[in-house]
């Protein structure tokens, strides 16, 4: 098989196809049956329905994957059918451990300021919905993940300072030094001890500290609350090639309801920590974004969809778009 493909056809047929632990990734978000439209999916099965079908895929997933590999599962929900996200997990459970539960936050407030974009609502019980579930299964809860790959720099703020700034870090350096002397914190040492033993504390912290620095770049883990807005719909037409109409849908997204951005597939790929050239799977490809993230994270990029439009419309996008965002991926 050349890669990246992105083949139209059903994903149960296409899996069961497949070697058995042959898929190192998969990264995907299903219909979410809450009756939006596609251009072939019928997405208002009955809640029974739509979850035995689910469960044919976890079936199928689950007989593909490698035995430390990585699925991603992406799904929301909306405020009349609050439960669906959750109906869902309980069907991958049968196979899989979720080993992590990320929420992929389309919009957040800070102070007085908002970043990112979600689709508000007129209500007078309900809030706008700016969040997703990020559901990432393992076979058995014991895979292996990059969590530095995705981290977040150490920095100093005089007016928000980090977590784990330089004063921090001498502060951790401080309580290690005191345990090792037989104290339970610094605080207790100072109180504790004398003047000579002031200084010979003084250098041991300082012969821990040249061993161990501060590093102000030395990533750390963001936890399990991620923050990805979408790419504008202007600027996606024209990463693609688009000539005209910018600003539509259509053009921008190939008119599927339901994507997420490019950003999204990229931070799961770089947290599994899985090699280059793996093989990473959507089954359920849509517009391609997973396999763009794919190839451009260089792995071995698979899609299906049953829809020949979006199949037709990944196509093009991977022949366009890649040479595009290859440009700014020193961003991510």
């Amino acid at each position: 098989m050349k890669y990246p493909a992105v083949i139209k056809k059903d994903c149960i047929d296409w899996m069961s196809e497949q070697k058995e632990n042959s898929i190192d990734c998969v990264i995907t978000s299903p219909p979410y049956n809450l009756n939006i439209k596609y251009a072939e999916y019928k997405d208002n099965l009955s809640r029974q329905e739509y979850l035995e079908w689910l469960g044919r895929i976890s079936d199928n997933i689950q007989r593909v994957l490698k035995e430390k590999g990585h699925f991603f599962l992406n799904m929301g929900s909306i405020n009349s059918d609050p439960y669906i996200a959750m109906d869902v997990c309980q069907v991958f459970r049968e196979n899989f451990f979720l080993q992590n539960n990320f929420t992929w936050v389309k919009h957040i407030a800070v102070h007085d300021t908002g970043y990112g974009q979600y689709k508000p609502i007129t209500s007078k019980r309900y809030v706008s919905n700016t969040t997703e579930s990020i559901f990432h299964f393992t076979k058995d809860g014991n895979a292996e993940v990059d969590r530095l790959a995705i981290g977040q720099r150490n920095k100093t703020h005089d007016k928000y300072p980090e977590l784990y700034s330089e004063g921090r870090h001498i502060a951790v350096a401080r309580r290690k030094i005191s345990k090792r002397l037989g104290f339970k914190n610094y605080k207790l040492f100072m109180s504790g001890s004398d003047n000579d033993e002031k200084e010979d504390f003084e250098t041991l912290l300082n012969e821990e500290l040249k061993k161990n620095p501060y590093d102000p770049n030395k990533p750390k883990c963001i936890g399990n609350a991620w923050f990805i807005p979408y790419t504008p719909t202007s600027k996606l037409s024209k990463n693609i090639g688009a000539q005209a109409d910018h600003n539509f849908r259509k053009v921008s997204r190939g008119n599927h309801p339901a994507t997420f951005p490019l950003m999204l597939p990229i931070q799961c790929i770089k947290f599994s920590g899985i090699k280059k050239g793996s093989v990473v799977y959507d089954p359920f490809v849509g517009t391609g974004t997973t396999v763009l993230a794919a190839t451009i994270s260089e792995m071995k990029g698979i899609g299906t969809d049953i829809d020949k439009n979006y199949i037709e419309f990944s196509k093009k996008r991977l022949l366009t778009e890649a040479k595009h965002i290859q440009k700014e991926l020193d961003i991510f």
